[in-house]
């Protein structure tokens, strides 16, 4: 900050910055900011920073994972860039500073989701442990995100048709990536419950919910999510057995392969009759299989 202005790091060149030439206090003043302007610049320095190590962000990591989430979508993704450098380096170094991240899963701009969730794929991988405590969260945010599966209709409101068109495509460009950030949060929810199931034994409701879900890529997510905690804890999953048969009925193949494995991780021979049905009539023959052989299975330990 120089003598003449109170703006936190106003006139810093960010192309020439170094660790040594910001003061902490400036930084987490900048970071703090009610300013979008000021606080941009401090996530901006922040980056050019954290391209020199851990260290030199580590004083100000938790007013930048605050920033995660912000209202300003520039702001909140270069804050999430900075995670990024985080995680790739030292992913310790977020334990007890995830809150903000992990509400990005439910986050209202499609890029801010999309970009979160590629950073917490990349910290499940490197310590599912962090994780697997939020899981319950991730799951909230995938379902409260799930877009209509079709455009709106609106010949009611625009009447020209190459406007309607240009809408059409950008809320289908939008659906696509959101579909992509809801598929990566259903694996991020999958890893850290294979890794850690136990850790997750309370998220069954929350993970039945999601078996409806409009996307086989979400539902299906889902039910590996399951069958991870069915072989570890079956008695935990057991009050979701009738609505892993129900999903043996589903239009995705995929789908209805995963709910057979997770009905066998779960071991209730009361799913063997539906069982042997679909190891008759299924169209996929693959599924065949696997339902008649997890039907012979569970019969067997019965």
């Amino acid at each position: 900050m120089t003598k003449d202005s109170p703006v936190p790091l106003d006139g810093v060149a960010l192309e020439s910055i170094t660790r040594a030439d910001i003061d902490d206090a400036e930084l987490r003043a900048a970071l703090s900011s009610s300013d979008p302007l000021v606080r941009r610049r401090g996530v901006e320095v922040c980056e050019t920073l954290a391209e020199e190590g851990v260290d030199a962000v580590r004083p100000v990591l938790d007013e930048v994972a605050s920033l995660a989430n912000d209202d300003n979508a520039a702001i909140a993704l270069r804050a999430i860039t900075v995670l990024r450098t985080v995680v790739e380096r030292d992913p310790a170094a977020l334990e007890g500073r995830l809150t903000t991240l992990v509400s990005t899963a439910g986050a209202e701009i499609v890029d801010v989701q999309l970009t979160g969730s590629s950073v917490l794929a990349t910290l499940v991988v490197e310590r599912p442990d962090l994780v697997a405590p939020y899981v319950r969260r991730v799951i909230e945010g995938i379902r409260a995100t799930e877009p209509d599966p079709e455009s709106e209709d609106l010949s009611d409101v625009v009447t020209d048709e190459v406007t309607r068109r240009t809408i059409r495509d950008h809320e289908d460009e939008e659906r696509k990536r959101r579909i992509s950030a809801r598929h990566t949060l259903s694996n991020v929810v999958v890893a850290a419950i294979e890794s850690e199931p136990r850790s997750a034994v309370d998220a069954v409701d929350e993970l039945v919910t999601l078996l409806d879900d409009a996307y086989p890529a979400v539902s299906g997510g889902a039910i590996d999510a399951l069958a991870e905690l069915a072989a570890e804890k079956p008695e935990a999953v057991a009050p979701a057995s009738d609505r892993l048969v129900d999903r043996l009925d589903d239009d995705s193949v995929s789908v209805r392969a995963r709910a057979v494995r997770a009905l066998g991780h779960l071991g209730d021979d009361a799913a063997v009759p539906k069982l042997r049905e679909v190891a008759a009539a299924d169209a996929n023959e693959d599924v065949r299989e696997l339902a008649t052989e997890t039907a012979n299975f569970l019969a067997d330990a019965s």
